[in-house]
């Protein structure tokens, strides 16, 4: 291997065997090859490429491609089953982060033990570990056990390890995709500087902009193969056409879509399929342009020239910008539709728009200009480009804040029209809005404020089904006979780390269309909210946690209020659908069933006991899915042959999209692999493609052995964001929820 070569992979591949069940397992050893119990399948296959020294390599690839399984075999963290992988330099790895922590270790003693693994001697680390303390900002628990640290925290500190030990190769597999904005941006612009430095960094991501714009090199896998390899701009640009074409022609392969393209050069010219992306954005001021520009306060004028390709048959795309600052909050938008201006597109799919911001009022600091192309109504989003240039503003004053308003000042004194011994009355709250419980009398208005908020008909008889258990559904708020606010809350039996008690799930939070902009403590959005938050949940409180599922900017609105605090989130998981051998009895309510469910929740309570989580016993399943209306469930025990059940699993099948929900199960973690064996194993025979499930992560901590696909949603699990922060810590990244803990899904 050269010198200069910083990675040499010659015809790598790697195969791993697949059992249908333990014990599958156990024959294979025990007969030690004569007979085969597994099923093989190839994630990589003759892989070849080499990479010098100082490049920045971007690999894309569906899920599924290989792209993992690739980096790992570079890490050492995986062996080869053929081929050669040979590495010069020191790796560090962003894989999974954390990856090598001891949770029992404090955050110093992981800081050691991870440099170690990674080959660095412990003068090296005691002479970089208070720059790597404060790049993590975790000081003032740097001597806790990191098992007390909240998510971000963890991240932080594994993050601002692997970059600070100065690695000849970075490998990034996704791990910026977690952690608040400001460490995206922060840990963002680190690896900016080590590639500055000239360090070698692989880079794999789904946002192909980033890839465009970091790599310098760009490689395209594809069920395990190499498709190809070249400059990043015409990679991106196949592999962004192979999506398009793939979207007609779902079990195409590269090879198909190339044929394709060769047949005719008008064919190839063309774009595949519909869809709208940006092409290019170009910022620049009067006196330069790029991708970071420097301006003056009030001062300097901004231009933006954007140019997108669409296919789309129905509508024209629309275009918007969003300015974040160095904290990842977003500080201002402006969207072409809001002023009344409709791009076009020309006869071969092109578009361009200047957008100019003139004396930007923006005040000193770092921001970030990011592109979105949206569908015409300004909801669905095609695509996005963040960000496309960096802005460094400066100021001639001592003004402070973010943005500068137009203002005048004048100065008005006047002597004074009262005497020094006047009495001035105090002012009382207005009394616009007025709050109270709500009552079956208001079912009439709280279905048109349903229709109004979300664009849906409220069925009565899921309202009565959902708050079948409250004392009240809510509370209502009034501006004189018309109802403009509602918020609800269903009471849940649970535990709190072993503890019965009772929670309040938190939904259906609605505000008139034309009140939403009223966001202030005396609007109709507080005042619903409070009663919960303020009077009714909390320590000593009747229901001691709130729980909820609103998306980010839901959570951003009750955060500003002091209502919410942000406790945990929500994953997507996928599986495969497979065919497996397991016995699955449905359930639809036979008491002598119903006890086997007690019984199997008995056996999982104990390994929840550090947990926050709803009941699951039969007289929850019963309410929760087969009393519920117009949805339909099925429900199973699961076990192996004519054994006792080992678990139950939750489904709901959605043939339009080609899967299956899985909803809930209960049983105990030795036993997680065949609940999620099951769960395939009736995709597999309602011939859908996979399954799905919407959880938290202290759930998927059960399933990681389970070869499930995960991403972070925009869902959050809010709390009271009133109640005493010692009382409320202990479920900050704690809850146990599935999809089935919620009331629409």
């Amino acid at each position: 291997m050269s010198s200069e070569l910083a990675l040499h992979i010659d015809h790598v591949s790697k195969i791993y065997n697949l059992y249908d069940s333990p014990k599958d397992r156990l024959k294979q050893m025990l007969m030690r090859g004569k007979r085969q119990y597994f099923r093989e399948y190839q994630a990589l296959r003759q892989v070849s490429f080499e990479l010098p020294k100082g490049e920045v390599l971007g690999v894309v690839g569906r899920n599924g491609a290989g792209k993992s399984t690739l980096l790992q075999l570079i890490c050492g963290t995986l062996t080869p089953s053929s081929g050669n992988v040979q590495v010069n330099g020191r790796i560090a790895a962003l894989l999974e982060l954390g990856a090598g922590f001891n949770p029992q270790f404090t955050g110093r003693e992981n800081i050691f033990l991870s440099a170690s693994i990674m080959g660095i001697s412990k003068q090296e680390v005691e002479a970089k570990i208070e720059d790597i303390i404060d790049f993590a900002g975790v000081r003032s628990f740097i001597d806790q056990p990191v098992s007390t640290y909240s998510s971000g925290m963890y991240v932080r500190l594994a993050f601002s390890v692997a970059t600070s030990v100065e690695p000849d190769i970075l490998i990034i597999d996704e791990a910026l995709s977690v952690g608040d904005g400001d460490f995206a941006r922060r840990s963002f612009e680190r690896i900016m500087a080590m590639k500055e430095r000239g360090a070698t960094i692989l880079f794999c991501s789904h946002s192909l902009y980033q890839i465009e714009v970091l790599c310098s090199k760009a490689i395209w896998l594809e069920k395990g193969q190499l498709v190809k390899t070249g400059e990043p701009g015409k990679i991106v640009s196949e592999y962004q056409a192979f999506l398009d074409y793939l979207s007609q022609h779902p079990e195409a392969t590269p090879a198909d879509m190339m044929a394709r393209q060769n047949n005719t050069a008008q064919q190839a010219a063309l774009p595949t399929g519909e869809y709208a992306r940006i092409q290019q954005v170009n910022a620049s001021t009067v006196t330069e342009k790029g991708d970071r520009l420097t301006l003056i306060s009030g001062e300097t004028d901004l231009t933006l020239d954007i140019r997108f390709v669409s296919t789309l048959k129905e509508q024209t795309p629309q275009v918007a910008i969003a300015i974040h600052n160095a904290a990842g909050q977003l500080i201002s938008s402006c969207a072409a539709w809001t002023a009344g201006v409709k791009p076009t597109v020309n006869s071969e799919g092109q578009g361009q728009m200047t957008l100019t911001l003139p004396k930007l009022p923006l005040l000193k600091g770092t921001y970030y200009v990011g592109v979105l192309l949206f569908d015409e109504r300004g909801i669905f989003l095609h695509d996005e480009a963040d960000p496309v240039v960096t802005l460094d503003i400066e100021q001639p004053n001592q003004e402070r804040g973010i943005v500068l308003l137009p203002h005048t000042w004048q100065v008005t004194t006047q002597e004074p029209r009262l005497k020094a011994d006047a009495s001035v009355t105090t002012r009382q709250p207005s009394d616009r809005w007025f709050v109270r419980a709500a009552e079956d009398k208001d079912l009439e208005q709280i279905k048109a404020l349903f229709q109004d908020a979300f664009g849906q008909t409220l069925h009565e008889d899921i309202w009565h089904w959902k708050y079948r258990y409250a004392k009240s559904p809510g509370y209502v708020v009034f501006e004189g006979d018309d109802m403009v606010a509602f918020c609800g809350g269903a009471p849940r039996k649970g535990l709190v780390q072993g503890n019965p008690t009772t929670f309040c799930q938190i939904g259906d939070v609605m505000v008139a269309s034309k009140q939403r902009g009223i966001l202030t403590k005396t609007g109709p959005f507080f005042r619903c909210v409070y009663p919960f938050m303020g009077e009714q949940i909390g320590e000593g409180r009747d229901e001691t946690f709130a729980f909820g599922f609103p998306n980010k900017r839901h959570l951003r609105v009750g955060e500003r209020q002091k209502l919410y605090a942000s406790f945990d989130k929500i994953l997507e998981a996928t599986w495969p659908a497979q065919a497996n051998a397991l016995t699955l009895t449905r359930w639809q309510g036979e008491p002598e069933l119903g006890g086997a469910i007690d019984r199997l929740w008995g056996d999982m309570q104990p390994h929840l006991t550090q947990h926050l989580v709803g009941l699951h016993d039969q007289a929850w399943l019963r309410f929760r899915y087969l009393e519920k209306p117009h949805d339909h469930y099925q429900i199973y025990l699961v076990g192996e042959k004519s054994q006792a059940p080992l678990g139950v699993i939750v489904i709901k099948d959605h043939p339009e999209k080609d899967h299956i929900e899985l909803l809930d199960f209960i049983g105990t973690p030795e036993h997680s692999e065949q609940l999620i064996a099951a769960a395939q194993q009736c995709a597999a025979s309602l011939g859908r493609q996979q399954v799905y499930a919407w959880l938290t992560p202290n759930v998927y901590k059960w399933l990681e052995q389970t070869g499930g696909h995960t991403q972070l949603t925009d869902i959050v699990v809010p709390g009271n964001g009133l109640d005493n922060p010692e009382h409320t810590a202990i479920a900050i990244d704690n809850w146990w929820l599935l999809g089935g803990d919620s009331d629409f899904r």
